[in-house]
């Protein structure tokens, strides 16, 4: 996945979406935990790989509901954390990424998402709050057993399983 210099625009859902510069894009559909394939009518939607957020996955309500098509109380509540001044309800949802096409932001291939788990839950927040796009965090990577590679000179990223040939997401 290319990360630019300069911002950038996608659409999503008929929205356009502001990419900020140095952003890592991955994108993703949202499912209910106890499914093991992604929800049929699930659209992918963008997220910004952020190696400093340090739970799984972040997102504001907003998001949940008009671009991976799940209202929050269809999840079940794990837990709850203090963030920013407010408690947020931790849910349970099974996180898909979807690989898309070497070297391009936009274009997906068609094949299969990984299915990445969030055992302590997926954090919804407040519509107009924080994040500004749903954030996949260092913990669905560790988690996970994910491998991250960041390659400067090219300006690329790089997220797969620790077997390549099984599932690349270049």
């Amino acid at each position: 996945m290319p990360f630019l210099e300069g911002p950038g625009e996608i659409l999503v859902r008929g929205e356009r979406v502001r990419i900020r510069e140095n952003q890592i894009i991955v994108w993703v559909s949202l499912s209910l935990k106890e499914m093991r394939h992604p929800h049929p009518a699930g659209v992918p939607f963008p997220a910004i790989l952020d190696t400093g957020h340090t739970h799984t996955f972040a997102i504001q309500q907003r998001h949940l509901v008009e671009w991976a098509g799940l209202r929050p109380e269809a999840l079940r509540v794990v837990s709850a954390v203090r963030d920013r001044g407010q408690r947020l309800l931790l849910r349970e949802a099974n996180i898909w990424v979807h690989v898309n096409k070497s070297r391009e932001r936009v274009r997906l291939i068609d094949r299969p998402p990984h299915v990445v788990t969030a055992p302590f839950g997926i954090a919804i927040y407040p519509e107009g709050s924080f994040p500004r796009l749903p954030i996949l965090g260092l913990r669905a990577i560790a988690d996970n057993m994910l491998v991250l590679k960041v390659d400067g000179n090219r300006r690329e990223a790089t997220l797969r399983t620790p077997i390549k040939w099984w599932w690349p997401f270049a």
